[in-house]
């Protein structure tokens, strides 16, 4: 099968730093290459896979936001919608999987060529797209409609594990109100453990007002910034707290936090519940009593079992082999 792999403009592919979505669309693509499938990726300036790659150099990550935080640091895709029509023009391919934001392609020749468009953020008011594709069950529903849904998965056989943790537990997240990171402040320093914070701050008021002043009276909240990946924090952390208050569609954190065989403990926002065994992985959370008790009782999770459950669910060869039932569905003329 030849397959037309779209990612999104703000980042390359795969990406240096931040970057989600991008890091799940070349675990993707590497998969479907070593299956044996033909697949071209577009991508931002400085994108590369082992298959053929079209950088769209207009969209260059070192100029352009991070991501929308507003109406403002929404980016074009006209310029990629060119080079997708340049492209097809002289190629053909089987099927489009498009994870670009505004879909331009696939929604002017929506017969040309199947397809089927991924989202990975919760919808707006007035989001309709056809043969639509969620990250979660919680997400799909959100969507509405026939949306269907694959999990994300990892490269677990290069992923890294360990069992013998350090005394620390630790967030990941942006440093923005709606990831709560006071609220994770809160609950380690009742229950007296030391907690580390990694992320970038993109909310300077809240940082300032929140963060802060708690961080200036306690040793053991430490804020360690932005980090180049997170295996490194992961493999060393007792746990991973996430205090996500808004829809989490399906945070991929979580699976790398399992898949180093790091319990997790987090609010059970959007897709966080069909990310956790409760009990056996980790624990749901819904306030920060409960934040308290599930760090109270962490030992109680095996770090071994987290890894287990990973390696059971989150594979990238099983989120390969559901897309790749999608396309086929796409192919064959089915509509959702």
């Amino acid at each position: 099968m030849k397959i037309a792999m779209i990612s999104d403009m703000y980042h390359a592919t795969p990406p240096q730093g931040y970057g989600g979505i991008e890091r799940v669309v070349h675990r993707l693509t590497e998969e479907l290459i070593q299956q044996g499938h033909e697949v071209v990726l577009f991508g931002a300036k400085g994108s590369h896979c082992s298959g053929e790659t079209i950088a769209v150099d207009a969209y260059d990550p070192e100029t352009l936001p991070s991501g929308i935080r507003k109406k403002s640091d929404i980016v074009s895709e006209d310029k990629l919608c060119e080079a997708m029509e340049d492209y097809f023009e002289h190629h053909q391919v089987d099927v489009i999987h498009d994870f670009s934001f505004q879909n331009l392609y696939v929604l002017k020749n929506p017969t040309k060529t199947p397809f089927i468009i991924s989202t990975c953020i919760p919808p707006a008011p007035d989001y309709r797209r056809p043969n639509l594709v969620a990250c979660s069950d919680a997400h799909a529903k959100l969507c509405g409609g026939s949306t269907k849904y694959v999990h994300y998965g990892l490269d677990l056989d290069k992923w890294p594990y360990n069992f013998d943790k350090e005394e620390h537990f630790i967030h990941i997240a942006k440093i923005t109100r709606i990831k709560g990171q006071h609220l994770a402040i809160a609950a380690a320093k009742n229950t007296g453990v030391p907690l580390h914070l990694a992320g970038n701050v993109v909310e300077p008021l809240y940082y300032y007002s929140s963060i802060l002043p708690r961080l200036l009276f306690s040793q053991d909240i430490r804020l360690i910034g932005e980090i180049d990946g997170t295996i490194d924090e992961l493999l060393k952390a007792k746990a991973l707290i996430q205090t996500p208050l808004w829809f989490d569609c399906f945070p991929l954190v979580i699976l790398e936090s399992l898949a180093c065989g790091t319990p997790v403990i987090a609010f059970g926002e959007g897709g966080i519940p069909e990310q956790i065994a409760h009990g056996e992985t980790g624990f749901i959370c819904k306030d920060v009593d409960d934040l308290k008790q599930a760090i109270r009782n962490i030992d109680q999770i095996k770090p071994q079992t987290c890894r287990e459950y990973a390696e059971k669910h989150y594979s990238v060869s099983r989120m390969a082999n559901d897309y790749l039932a999608l396309y086929q569905q796409a192919i064959n003329g089915e509509q959702w």
